[in-house]
């Protein structure tokens, strides 16, 4: 009944297993058995299963086989004639990728997954912008202090051996504006060493985008109306439901300022607390136990929006923080008129942080500056490409990185990052 293992070859025309049940006559199908025993089974492939009985001996397979069958439908079961092994399988068949699969919603997750691209796609497409791809081995990097690069050697006859794996396409694509180019996106592969967890993998995906002549408002309003699109287009609704609660997705969202939040939430007037001995005191008084003297300004900054600001976001639904204090702004503009604070935005969507964006410093000296400011001892050199391009001229503009892999997890209700990408680190 069955030939040779591994034929390159399939027999009979393929149908999909899901239109087997409506099919009269003569069927071919293929696919994995989910279970074969006395003579019936049940066969399935990517789009559905069917059972199978056959009258013939069949030898040789077993549960879990990959097998291609022909017979006849009656009453919605295929009269099995012939069934030939393509591929066999091992007695745990059912474990490692099939199980994490076809266990926990991973399967489905994938297919929203695909649908959200397509939104994405869809959606900038028809706002005119162009797609792009840069470099993901790069030469050079932007200098933010709590960056982490990945590096790597080229092993060619350049003069450069030393490169890194892109924690974001923005630098270079920030060059592109300065050749003309006025409305650009990219979906991009990105890298991040050592950060992991239910919300961050090393290897990611970004949706970065850029418009000249706009400022972080227009950014703003881009997020809103790429979210909301991305839901009507895979969900059919304009919300998302997060922790068993909907969200309304329909634009505007609420937008709160970083100062406004630290206050209400966290009782910090940021504005007072502009070093790390301030707020460490400020901290310790309102008993933040995780603050620590050896900190630095950030580190108590994100211990503090950890601990007391985000869980109150994720109460707020959609919202955007904006306005945050200039010691986090290495690429954004001061605002102006209030120098203490840098005109960068955060989308949250039920306490998930989705985006960072920027109304862009195109100043080159003031990019120096921070450059060196956010320099890491061993790490990657400032982009010095990047700096010539903007002393030859960038235009004023608003960009943002938006987080794909977040933005499918929200979409597709999942409560980590494992559960829509198909192999995060480890697997």
């Amino acid at each position: 009944m069955h030939t040779r293992y591994y034929p390159s070859r399939v027999l009979w025309r393929h149908r999909p297993v899901a239109t087997a049940p409506t099919t009269t006559g003569e069927v071919a199908v293929r696919g994995r058995l989910l279970h074969f025993a006395a003579g019936r089974g049940r066969i399935a492939d990517e789009s559905g299963g069917i059972d199978f009985v056959v009258k013939a001996r069949v030898a040789g397979i077993k549960a879990g086989d990959i097998v291609e069958l022909y017979g006849i439908v009656v009453e919605g079961i295929i009269d099995a004639i012939q069934v030939r092994l393509l591929a066999p399988s091992s007695a745990v068949w059912h474990q490692g990728d099939w199980s994490r699969f076809h266990a926990n919603g991973l399967w489905a997750n994938m297919r929203v997954r695909a649908a959200v691209l397509d939104a994405v796609r869809d959606f900038f497409r028809d706002a005119g912008f162009l797609a792009v791809e840069t470099p993901t081995l790069a030469r050079a990097s932007a200098q933010e202090e709590h960056i982490q690069l990945f590096a790597t050697e080229y092993h060619g006859d350049k003069a450069q051996k030393q490169f890194y794996l892109a924690p974001s396409p923005e630098l270079y694509m920030k060059r592109l504006l300065g050749v003309g180019f006025e409305q650009i996106y990219q979906i991009s592969r990105s890298y991040r060493n050592g950060e992991l967890g239910p919300q961050h993998n090393p290897e990611f995906t970004l949706i970065e985008w850029y418009r000249a002549y706009a400022s972080y408002e227009e950014i703003m309003a881009d997020v809103e109306d790429l979210v909301s699109h991305v839901a009507k287009s895979v969900l059919g609704r304009s919300s998302v439901v997060r922790a068993g609660r909907e969200i309304d997705l329909q634009p505007p969202w609420e937008r709160l300022s970083v100062r406004d939040a630290f206050a209400r939430w966290a009782a910090v007037d940021l504005d007072a607390c502009t070093d790390a001995e301030s707020l460490f005191r400020r901290a310790r008084a309102l008993g933040y136990g995780s603050a620590r003297r050896e900190d630095s300004w950030e580190d108590l900054y994100h211990k503090i929006l950890l601990e007391r600001v985000e869980p109150e976001l994720a109460k707020l639904g959609a919202v955007h923080l904006f306005d945050y204090p200039r010691q986090l702004a290495a690429l954004a503009k001061l605002k102006e008129g209030d120098s203490a604070v840098a005109e960068r935005t955060e989308a949250y969507l039920g306490g998930v942080e989705l985006s960072n964006g920027y109304t862009e410093l195109n100043d080159p000296t003031q990019q120096r500056e921070r450059f060196a400011r956010g320099a890491r001892p061993g790490g990657a050199p400032a982009d010095e490409a990047f700096l010539a391009a903007m002393e030859r001229g960038i235009p004023p503009a608003g960009g943002i990185a938006l987080g794909l892999d977040r933005l499918v997890m929200v979409v597709a209700g999942a409560s980590c990052l494992d559960e829509v990408i198909a192999f995060p680190l480890g697997y």
